[in-house]
């Protein structure tokens, strides 16, 4: 009997320091992560714009030439990140995201009735961003998996091929996530890993466009992050 007893305790406390290791709590708070990790940001179109052949008298309207149509497909991205918790609800990173989507032009109604042409070429394009991030933790699964939501702005560069132009903006997101802890602890040189997911809307404005408006880029992204 004291036997069984004593295999009860051992499973009992094994068990409870199991259940331990999942809460919130074992998550270390104020602490650098550093993140790497890549994803996909959606296209999108940039606008139309005439070629028109001005006239003399004011009074004539101008001449059409031919019509362009212009849009950004859609691209693989790799991003770093970094980001300090302030406390176990909010936290503030800082992150460069990179880009090489074809810019496609298509050419058409041309006034000599030239078949259509399309003209693509590669941008090189970076978003220099920062974030305020607000954890779920009400919402968490399983203790160690929390999901997030998280919005900012930054700055947005963009390079034609050859680097010839370069073209500037400001780059806004909003979105939301997950984040799951593989590893956490309070002491060590490493005291967290872990595996986020982000899904985002980010605006564009100015930049590679034909209007002033914001141009809305959905994406998705996974990332691998390590705590300090």
């Amino acid at each position: 009997m004291s036997r069984r007893r004593s295999l009860v305790a051992v499973i009992a406390w094994l068990v409870a320091g199991s259940a331990a290791a999942q809460t919130p709590d074992q998550r270390p708070v104020r602490r650098l992560e550093i993140e790497a990790g890549g994803g996909w940001l959606a296209g999108a179109g940039l606008g139309s714009q005439d070629a028109n052949l001005t006239a003399n008298s004011p009074v004539r309207q101008p001449f059409r030439l031919f019509t362009t149509d212009t849009r950004v497909a859609g691209a693989p991205a790799l991003l770093v990140r970094a980001g300090f918790a302030l406390n176990r609800r909010f936290g503030v990173e800082g992150s460069v995201t990179l880009s090489r989507p074809q810019l496609r032009t298509s050419v058409s109604g041309d006034v000599e009735e030239a078949s259509a042409l399309a003209i693509v070429e590669r941008v090189d394009q970076y978003f220099f961003e920062g974030s305020v991030v607000f954890m779920l933790e009400e919402w968490g699964m399983g203790g160690r998996t929390v999901p997030f939501v998280a919005g900012g702005a930054g700055y947005l560069r963009q390079l034609h091929e050859g680097l010839t132009v370069v073209e500037q903006g400001h780059v806004y997101h909003v979105g939301g996530g997950l984040k799951h802890w593989l590893v956490a602890r309070d002491s060590g040189r490493i005291r967290a890993l872990g595996l986020r997911a982000d899904a985002r809307l980010s605006l564009l404005v100015k930049g590679l466009s034909f209007d002033s408006g914001p141009r809305p880029h959905p994406a998705i992204s996974g990332s691998l992050f390590i705590g300090f």
